[in-house]
């Protein structure tokens, strides 16, 4: 049985590397009864336009962006909420990420070719929104496209991940220099989907003892197809190091435990960034928990009692 929240600060458009427009991505929010929702695309604020007007009278859009670092060689991703999208410095270093992304996509198609797709980056650039920079989640749905794999989830893990043969290693900037960015456009810096760094215990905790350092003021606690026991590990290194706690689907496209929303309580040990003293008024609402629970694998809702 799995819960739904009104809150979701972590989604995609196809701005970037989502399946849904800004505007449809709205759309399929409030269909699920999302109150609150952040659009972060990588490293891009194309989306945001279409997406709060989309949104205006309906639910609120949290302007939001997620850009890539690098920390001991992982890459690292910070989610920026409530950024100012006219921000100088913000578009500067957008401009350099985007340079970066651009000869990452032309070096992934070339090892992309060598596996067997042909025209790998043209094909992709066809079915990406125009003017989006192709990311690795773009080629994963190319190749989950042609039938060689049964879902984005198993082309990027056969092809695209760290150690398969399409990544592509990309020196992102450090993590300070993305904190420092968010809080240059009065944005909260989050540290996205700690628990899928494939590293230690201890690195995990060394991570978020930078981040913090570096200024940083969340973790993202609760994410979707997570295990409970990682939820609570996020939530104590939330007390431990005297952070606030955000939730957030990570979503891409439509599927049955990737919904916006579904699966994202936060354990009570945590503040959330809604309910905090600094932010709080920043959103619309405060309650987290919408009165339905989805317990059947359609994800059909039932009403409490």
């Amino acid at each position: 049985m799995a819960e739904r929240s009104a809150i979701d600060l972590h989604a995609h458009s196809s701005a970037s590397d989502g399946a849904l427009s800004p505007r449809d991505l709205v759309d399929f929010a409030t269909g699920r009864g999302l109150k609150v929702l952040a659009l972060t695309d990588h490293d891009c604020l194309d989306g945001i336009a279409e997406a709060s007007a989309a949104a205006a009278g309906r639910l609120q859009l949290v302007p939001g962006i997620e850009l890539s670092t690098m920390w001991r060689n992982f890459q690292i991703h910070v989610v920026g909420l409530f950024i100012d999208c006219q921000n100088p410095k913000l578009l500067a270093h957008l401009k350099k990420q985007r340079i970066k992304r651009e000869e990452r996509a032309h070096q992934i198609a070339q090892m992309l070719e060598r596996c067997g797709f042909e025209q790998a980056y043209e094909r992709t650039k066809a079915q990406a929104q125009p003017g989006a920079c192709l990311t690795r989640g773009n080629y994963a749905r190319f190749i989950a496209s042609t039938g060689v794999c049964r879902s984005s989830d198993e082309a990027f893990n056969k092809y695209l991940k760290r150690g398969r043969p399409a990544y592509v290693k990309t020196q992102w900037g450090c993590i300070e220099e993305g904190v420092e960015v968010i809080l240059a456009a009065d944005g909260i810096p989050v540290l996205a989907h700690p628990r899928r760094y494939q590293m230690t215990n201890t690195k995990l905790r060394e991570l978020i003892a930078l981040f913090k350092s570096a200024g940083g003021t969340a973790l993202e606690v609760a994410s979707a197809q997570q295990r409970p026991a990682d939820r609570q590990y996020l939530a104590d290194l939330c007390q431990r190091f005297d952070l606030l706690a955000s939730v957030g689907s990570d979503f891409h496209a439509a599927g049955t435990w990737r919904d916006p929303g579904l699966n994202l309580i936060l354990p009570d040990k945590c503040q959330s960034l809604w309910q905090s003293e600094r932010y709080a008024d920043k959103f619309y609402v405060h309650e987290q928990r919408m009165s339905m629970v989805y317990a059947d694998k359609d994800n059909a809702a039932r009403q409490m009692i």
